[in-house]
Formats: structure tokens, sequence, C-alpha cells
């Protein structure tokens, strides 16, 4: 049998970029893009590295031990509290799945809004009995190539508005590189990163890798990664083009007035093709969550799993309600169960049983882990500031507390990680 090759690990990851660029992702670079022009460019960039580094810790772990997270949980903390704990971290984030599914849906349905008069609920159902076609023919590679071409289509979409903008290469890449802080921005910075760093994407990259090799998963990765995060930091670039950013038939009328029929167009097919990759690889995704944490292999009980995920997605999209509150809200959930999730990876990584030695990292990768696991404390603190505030409970966010709270959560982990 021949071996597997690039391309084909290429293809086969295409489902993470497929799966951290939705609509939360084109509404939150838009919003950055649109208030504070280029200046949090290099948000998206440390977003990508963290979600390239922890893919490939959990995926480097999932083939060198041969053992998926919910197994590698239970020889680490024993069967009870490893299975417990996973049962726990594995189901919050297939409620995230089900919860994305909706902002997936209805990005979906809003893109094509922006090319064709059809009623919203006949594109509803059309695109929810697409996507259950694909995840019943239960072939990774028939969804390996469509999300390829998806994720195609909607960088072309995307690159053809960023290219629109008068900034040059030189401008954007400095500002990729460079970190800048503008007034208020603290709260888009941390959007911008947890929107790349998506809880179920780390179980459907680990997922994916079992049985293959190192160095084909880290070629998958990469490309697969990068691409993603250079179609978000073009949605970024094609956001400075608004002034503000309330709904997507209004970007589109903005878009319009300022580069033609090309820059609806291009909205239009960008977030059709986001929404709609997007709404395959979240119940895909529950599925092989559910595969890790229950041990589930029964091709009925899978599709069940994903069948109730898109089933939430469509409930939502057929009851007409607007779709940038949904998104919205999808983010502030990703923030809440992304520190456990990144926590347990680097615990698990640092554990002598599941690495061989040659593919055990040192501490220049754990200060990177630690790195990310504080950035997405801060998301997750952050979020459940604004939920307290937005009940009334605080007049005001207090992001100093936040500060602190993650910096305490970092140092704590770095003393257990000192003491091993």
């Amino acid at each position: 049998m021949r071996p597997p090759s690039k391309l084909s690990g290429v293809v086969l990851y295409s489902v993470i970029s497929a799966a951290f660029i939705g609509p939360g992702t084109i509404t939150t670079a838009i919003t950055a893009g649109a208030t504070h022009q280029l200046q949090l460019l290099w948000a998206v960039t440390l977003g990508t590295l963290g979600c390239l580094v922890l893919q490939e810790v959990s995926a480097r772990m999932v083939i060198s031990s041969g053992l998926n997270l919910g197994e590698a949980s239970q020889k680490c903390f024993g069967n009870r509290w490893g299975k417990a704990l996973m049962v726990v971290v594995g189901i919050t984030v297939m409620l995230g799945c089900a919860a994305y599914e909706a902002g997936n849906i209805l990005g979906a349905v809003s893109g094509l809004n922006l090319l064709s008069n059809i009623n919203t609920r006949i594109l509803t159902v059309l695109i929810t009995l697409s996507a259950f076609a694909v995840l019943w023919t239960n072939k990774r590679q028939v969804i390996s190539w469509l999300m390829t071409a998806l994720v195609g289509l909607m960088g072309i979409a995307f690159f053809v508005l960023a290219v629109q903008q008068p900034f040059s290469v030189a401008d954007v890449l400095k500002q990729a590189i460079v970190p800048s802080f503008p007034p208020g921005s603290s709260l888009l910075i941390l959007g911008l990163v947890g929107t790349t760093i998506v809880p179920y994407n780390i179980f459907l990259g680990s997922g994916i890798s079992k049985g293959k090799t190192i160095p084909l998963m880290r070629i998958g990765l990469t490309v697969s990664v990068v691409i993603g995060g250079l179609i978000t930091a073009a949605i970024l670039v094609a956001g400075t083009s608004v002034q503000a950013f309330s709904s997507f038939p209004d970007l589109a009328a903005s878009l319009r007035e300022k580069l033609g029929p090309v820059g609806s167009l291009a909205l239009g097919v960008g977030l059709f093709a986001a929404g709609f990759s997007s709404s395959i690889t979240a119940p895909y995704a529950a599925s092989i969550i559910a595969s890790t944490v229950f041990g589930w292999s029964d091709p009925r009980r899978l599709r069940m799993v994903w069948g109730m995920v898109l089933l939430v997605g469509f409930a939502f999209g057929i009851s007409g309600i607007r779709p940038i509150p949904v998104i919205l809200t999808v983010q502030a959930l990703n923030g809440l169960v992304l520190p456990l999730l990144v926590a347990l990876i680097i615990l698990l990584s640092n554990h002598r049983a599941l690495l061989a030695p040659a593919h055990r990292h040192g501490w220049l990768y754990n200060a990177m882990l630690l790195l990310i696991f504080g950035s997405v404390v801060l998301i997750g603190f952050n979020q459940v500031d604004k939920a307290l505030a937005a009940f009334g409970l605080f007049e005001e966010s207090h992001f100093n507390v936040v500060v602190a709270g993650g910096a305490l959560c970092v140092l704590m982990l770095t003393g257990y990680l000192l003491r091993r």
C-alpha cells in the first residue's frame, strides 16, 4: 500500500481551517478592522501561532501514545478521575459545537441572502439538508476535499476584498508582527485570539491524527492553520474599508458603494463558504468528541450526535433570529471552556508515560503553551465578567481583576510543572 502523500495530509487537515473560519471569525475580524484599521493584525498572528502549537502538541501526543485524548486522560489521572474530567470537558465542548452550529447556519444563510432573494427559511432548509447529506456519507475523504474547496473559495473571496484596500505589503507585515494596544481594543484582541483557538478544533485535529505519522501531521497542520490565519488576516484588512459593522447587509451595501458589485459579491461568497463549511465541521467534530470521550464507534450513535448538533443549528436558523447576537454569544461560550482544555493539554503533554523521549518537548515549548494558556484564561475570565455585567450584577467590567486572576492561574500551573 502506498504511503500517504503530503497533498493528502494537507487535504485531510483542511477541516481545521474550515472549522475555525466561521461567521464568528468574520464578525470579529471585520469589527477589528473597522474599529482599529490594521492595528490589531498582530492578534491574528498570535492566535494563529497559538492554534498551531496547541494542535501540534495534542496531535503529537495522540500519535506518539496511540491513545486518544480520553484514553490519555484516564492513563494520567486514573480511570475514575480521568474519565470524569474528560466527560466534563467533552460534553461542554459538544454543547459548544451545537451553539456554534446555530451561528454557522445563520451565517451561511446570511451569505446566500446577499447573493439571492430566496426566502430565508428555504435557504435554511437547503443548507441543513446539504450538510446532512455530506455528513451521512461518513467518508472522511469526501468531507476533507469539500472543505478544501470551500476554504479555497472563501480565501479567494476575502483576498479579493483585501487587495482593494490602500495598504502596502510593508504596512501589513509590520502590523502583523508589532503589537499595538489602541484604546478600547482589549476585548477585540481577546476576541481575535479566541475565535482562532476553538475548543472543538483541538479534538478534531487530534482525532483525525490517530494512526498518522508526526512529519505528515506537522505538514498538514502547518499548511492548514497558516492558510486559515492568512484568510482571517484578509478579512480584517477587508474590514478596514468600513467605519462600523452592525449587520451583514449593511456591510455589503458599504462594500458595494466603495468597491462596486465585486465588494458585496465577494462578501456573500466568503460568508456562505465560511458558514457552510463550519456547519459541516461542527457536527463532525461533535461525533469525534463523542468517540473520544465515550469510546463510541457505532455509526448509529455517532450519527445521532452530529444529527442533534445539526438540528440545533436548524432550529435557530428557521426561527429567524438575527445572526450577529447568536454569533457573539457563541464567542462568549468558547471563552469559558477553552482555559480548562488548554490546561488539560499542557498537563497531558508533560506526562512522561504518554510521550516517547524522542517526541517530548522542552521548556521553550512549555513557555509558549503557558503564554497561550494565559491568553485563553484572560478570554474566559473576561467573558464571565462581561456576562455578569450584562445581567446587572456589576455596573462596569473589571479588566484589572481579570488580568490578575489570569496571572495567578498561569503561576499556579507553572509551579505545578516545575514540581514534576
